[in-house]
């Protein structure tokens, strides 16, 4: 086993400890069977909705292209997102690139670029929510600072990724190098970045950019719905401002080095976000095992039927 390994392991076990350390396992049990499914149709219409919006807003990233179809962009996000599920780093978002490109006729690095650029739109809107929450529910302390380090982390990689777009002048670099084998590769290099780079177009149009935030906060609210029905589907009676804490946390936990963002840092961010509510360990824990089923039962057979659909659609060219 190489090092890294040991080392997700060791982090995925030591949130495994803090997570499952004086738990009542009969109380998660007893929880577990008062979920009512009353909600569950609705559950699911919503989580499916936040998926196609996420379809129209990569659209809005590829910069409203008639070449693709918000539908078909939905369909391979949840493709995508299912494999991320059981695949290790971040696989998902390279098929995501790969298939598109292939279909497309695309560039796969600038729509691995696009990606990327949805990731620090998804960082946004989630801080913007978890902001919100904080300064109308939760006056703790740790909390507050914790928001707004995560606000200055997404804030540099704006930054960050704004100046890289925004520099045009480096493929000056390599002419500066003596011929040969660096030059060679450097120029090389150079050249994929800017495909890469192509991916942050929407950066050169404020509309776009404003659609592409607005969509992100209407994914992400449709996604703190699913959220609240779900805690809320247990007999609990808790605000809105609950489902955003869950859902911010549990997002911003998969940052944390594992071996899988479904064990370890997802349930602590969850037992953390409820806490907030008084809610009993045993009982949070229940809910956000429940939480976790769901989204993988929708992921698998949702992605699994769209794969099947991809499949028979190539056999037919």
């Amino acid at each position: 086993m190489k090092k890294k390994q040991l080392v997700l392991l060791g982090i995925t076990i030591l949130f495994l400890i803090l997570v499952f350390n004086k738990v009542d396992f009969t109380e998660v049990f007893n929880t577990v069977k008062t979920f009512n499914l009353k909600y569950l149709s609705i559950i699911v219409i919503v989580f499916l909705s936040s998926l196609y919006v996420r379809g129209i807003r990569w659209k809005l990233l590829l910069m409203n292209n008639k070449k693709y179809s918000a539908l078909n962009l939905a369909e391979i996000f949840t493709v995508g997102n299912m494999l991320n599920i059981f695949l290790p780093a971040r696989a998902g978002d390279i098929y995501r690139a790969y298939y598109l490109g292939d279909t497309a006729g695309e560039k796969k690095l600038k729509l691995f670029g696009s990606i990327i650029f949805e990731r620090l739109f998804d960082g946004i809107a989630m801080f913007c929510f978890l902001l919100a929450a904080v300064l109308l529910y939760s006056k703790a302390r740790w909390i507050l600072n914790l928001t707004l380090g995560i606000g200055t982390l997404f804030i540099i990689s704006t930054l960050i990724a704004y100046f890289i777009f925004k520099y045009k002048k480096s493929r000056m670099l390599y002419k500066f190098l003596p011929e040969g084998k660096l030059r060679n590769i450097t120029r090389r290099l150079i050249n994929y970045l800017h495909v890469f780079i192509r991916g942050f177009s929407a950066f050169n149009n404020l509309p776009y950019m404003l659609l592409i935030l607005a969509f992100s906060f209407i994914a992400w609210g449709l996604e703190a719905i699913v959220a609240i029905l779900i805690i809320n589907s247990f007999g609990l009676n808790l605000p809105i401002l609950a489902g955003i804490f869950v859902l911010t946390l549990t997002s911003f936990s998969t940052m944390i080095p594992s071996t899988s963002v479904l064990v370890g840092p997802y349930q602590a961010a969850y037992l953390l976000a409820l806490g907030l509510f008084e809610i009993e360990k045993s009982q949070a824990l229940a809910i956000s095992a429940v939480h976790q089923i769901i989204l993988i039962l929708i992921f698998t057979i949702t992605g699994s039927l769209i794969m099947l659909k991809f499949n028979l659609n190539s056999h037919h060219r």
